[in-house]
């Protein structure tokens, strides 16, 4: 089996933000084996998978907000609803673009870190009345990750104090002294913790971590400022003075880099105006609910990631006509929930440094291929890690907005504010 470099590219919105976030642990200089060490690769999946639980919210979080923000808008251009009973079809294509906010490109990263337990000790090893370790690998883990909190305690173990989320451009790293690790597994002081853990099961620790990098980058984002969405919409009228509002896009699918990508969502407007005489506005209360569906497959990596989003919206807006011309506006609550399952395993350029792939080179020595040979002892990452992730997010919104008409056809422009800046533009036509 073969693997091309040439199939990494960029990812998608999504796709991109969850992949990075794994890569926080897995895509680093590891030290390159000419066989697999279980162990160490049991160690690197186990701390890959806390890795990505710790700091995927954080990542992803500035795009979920600047994706609620875009997904719900361009619901309405006008309040006006038909009072009477009758039928009416508005096609419209709607296009945003979301600006981020300076605060959304970086957070503080975190790691696994735990304070020493002799509870959750005795979960790795027995201790009297003679030692027995039951699990080797989550022994070093878990004490990989006393040391790594004592260290930062202490200081001797720095955690950069920003990292990009997925909009960032900031490539930091995370260092791992090996020293620390050597005197604190080797030598531990009076009083120290690690004391309480028998020198045996020390011995078997250290090895593994050795293999372990001594630096981890953190994930680098996207480098962007803006992003731009765009929606086909259908309007039908009217019963009792209210519109039924249809977005529909099959899934489709959208290229290497965005994968699977299709949306469906309904919703209903209705006047409050008809109840009013002499109205100077027209006033309109509106709720849409929303869901989308992303799937797609990181080159890479070969890790699969399916999200679902479910998004809702009401409003309550105002419209006033002078001829040709509308101004319309309104305010809104948004909430959006993602629920993503990521199977992810371990890159290839790290499954290749671990001993799990082999390595295949052109004349001058650059990788071309990473080729799975079991016979020879590259059986590549067999035991894909699976994690869930569920992401809310709410906020209020204003919009105030401008429409011009020619005809059936109307022409409109609005700004949106909520957690971000959104300027988003209309076409449509009613039948």
């Amino acid at each position: 089996m073969l693997y091309s470099l040439r199939q990494h590219s960029g990812f998608s919105k999504v796709l991109c933000a969850f992949a990075l976030v794994i890569a926080l642990f897995l895509t680093t200089n590891l030290f390159a084996q000419t066989k697999a060490d279980p162990l160490t690769v049991t160690i690197v999946r186990d701390f890959g998978g806390e890795l990505f639980r710790l700091n995927s919210f954080p990542y992803l979080n500035p795009l979920v907000q600047l994706l609620n923000s875009m997904t719900n808008s361009r619901f309405y251009h006008t309040a006006e609803v038909a009072r009477k009973n009758s039928f009416y079809v508005r096609v419209g294509v709607h296009g945003m673009m979301g600006f981020v906010n300076p605060d959304q490109f970086t957070f503080s990263p975190q790691v696994p870190r735990a304070e020493l337990d002799l509870n959750k000790l005795s979960q790795y090893v027995t201790l009297l009345p003679s030692v027995q370790i039951r699990d080797t690998a989550g022994l070093a883990g878990y004490a990989m990750r006393v040391v790594i909190n004592d260290g930062i305690r202490e200081g001797q173990i720095q955690l950069p104090g920003t990292s990009s989320t997925f909009f960032g451009n900031i490539q930091q790293r995370f260092t791992l002294p090996k020293e620390y690790f050597r005197r604190r597994l080797n030598n531990p002081a009076a009083g120290d913790p690690l004391a309480l853990v028998p020198a045996s099961a020390r011995a078997l620790i250290l090895p593994a971590i050795e293999r372990l990098p001594n630096d981890f980058p953190l994930p680098n984002g996207q480098n962007l400022s803006s992003l731009v969405l765009g929606v086909p919409q259908i309007e039908i009228g009217s019963i009792a003075g209210t519109e039924l509002l249809v977005r529909y896009l099959p899934q489709l699918n959208w290229g290497r880099n965005i994968g699977n990508f299709g949306f469906w969502a309904v919703g209903l407007k209705h006047s409050l105006s008809q109840y009013m005489q002499d109205a100077p506005l027209e006033l309109a209360l509106q709720a849409v609910y929303q869901n989308t569906l992303l799937t797609n497959t990181i080159g890479v990596t070969g890790a699969k990631l399916s999200a679902s989003a479910s998004i809702f919206n009401a409003n309550l807006h105002a419209s006033k006509r002078w001829g040709n011309f509308e101004l319309y506006g309104g305010a809104a609550y948004d909430f959006l929930n993602i629920d993503a399952s990521y199977t992810f395993t371990i890159p290839f350029e790290v499954q290749a440094q671990l001993g799990l792939l082999k390595e295949q080179r052109d004349a001058s020595g650059n990788i071309t291929n990473y080729v799975v040979d079991k016979a020879a002892g590259y059986p590549g990452d067999e035991f894909p890690n699976k994690e869930s992730v569920s992401i809310p997010a709410s906020s209020f919104r204003f919009t105030l907005g401008a429409a011009y008409y020619l005809g059936p056809v109307a022409i409109c422009l609005d700004y949106n504010r909520s957690t971000i800046n959104l300027i988003s533009a209309g076409v449509t036509v009613k039948f």
